[in-house]
């Protein structure tokens, strides 16, 4: 014989309809319950309705709004609607949320009268650059594309063409970063990488910084990605900065670097960047070589250093 249920009834749910939706057994009972005719579906309605909010992000309760915003009347959906838009920023937050955004799927796809669509698309028109750069709103904003006709999706339409700027150019600087070790040896590539050091993306630096980490001292030899070291030197982070000095004084024949003609730069430019105890490794690493320095035609600005003339 089948397990009992401990939920048989939903008139002995009255005043516990929100807790029993965001139970995992209490939950697939209501939305059987739904199937039972329009009596069940009103009963439940009203226990619920004036949750929807917190429901729809919740891991049990958006199956059993998805499921009733199918079933409800257009008065009831209204209603729903009118509660999930009255406040700012509440569907956003809902649509950007790895349940919530299923369940407000499933509201667009119900939505029928121009009104409740007009108030859904105008909630989400305030975040949409929000919504567009994440995984889980980006589906909402193109379940609105795939329902609603060209007029109600104005708003849409309208904020993208304001964000387009910002929405294409933070993909291409993502594009730029994840290829940043190949284009920083580029001879045109490496204009384009040292451009996007200098904008301060955090994500788009930490990334750099990720794939040069123990190829320091190999791109500080090169022409062109010489310059990209350089800027990472004047732009990263004190850590990141540290970590590329520290790279280059573990160099096995640090003096290499000193008389190389495209190195020598990068030193001198670690000289200008760091300070404290860094900078004065660096400095304790170059005055042994100092000899050389003063005969080497690539070397004069590390030379005239002021510290290393003592």
């Amino acid at each position: 014989a089948a397990k009992p249920s401990k939920y048989e009834s939903l008139v002995g749910l009255r005043g516990y309809m929100y807790h029993v939706a965001r139970d995992q057994h209490g939950c697939r009972f209501l939305q059987q319950r739904l199937d039972d005719g329009k009596r069940e579906v009103d009963f439940i309605f009203t226990g619920v309705a004036r949750h929807a909010v917190d429901l729809m992000v919740n891991p049990f309760g958006n199956y059993l709004m998805q499921k009733l915003l199918a079933v409800c009347s257009e008065e009831q959906r209204m209603g729903i609607v009118l509660t999930l838009t009255k406040d700012p920023f509440v569907l956003v937050r809902i649509s950007l949320n790895v349940h919530g955004t299923r369940a407000v799927q499933k509201l667009i796809e119900s939505l029928r009268a121009r009104e409740e669509i007009q108030l859904v698309v105008a909630a989400l028109r305030p975040g949409f650059l929000e919504l567009i750069k994440d995984p889980n709103g980006n589906h909402v904003v193109q379940k609105c594309l795939q329902s609603f006709g060209a007029d109600d999706n104005k708003p849409i339409f309208d904020a993208a063409a304001v964000y387009c700027l910002d929405i294409g150019k933070e993909k291409l600087v993502a594009a730029i970063a994840r290829n940043g070790f190949e284009l920083a040896q580029d001879a045109y590539g490496n204009y384009v990488v040292q451009y996007v050091i200098e904008l301060k993306v955090a994500t788009a630096n930490a990334s750099l910084a990720q794939q040069f980490e123990g190829k320091y001292i190999h791109l500080s030899m090169q022409k062109f990605s010489s310059n990209v070291v350089e800027k990472c030197l004047k732009v990263f982070k004190e850590a990141d900065k540290a970590n590329i000095i520290l790279e280059l004084l573990s160099a096995p024949q640090f003096e290499r670097l000193l008389l190389h003609p495209y190195a020598n730069y990068v030193v001198y430019a670690a000289l200008q960047n760091s300070k404290g105890s860094l900078h004065s490794a660096l400095t304790n690493a170059i005055r042994p070589h100092v000899e050389l320095l003063r005969t080497s035609p690539y070397c004069k600005r590390i030379y005239s250093r002021a510290l290393l003339k003592k």
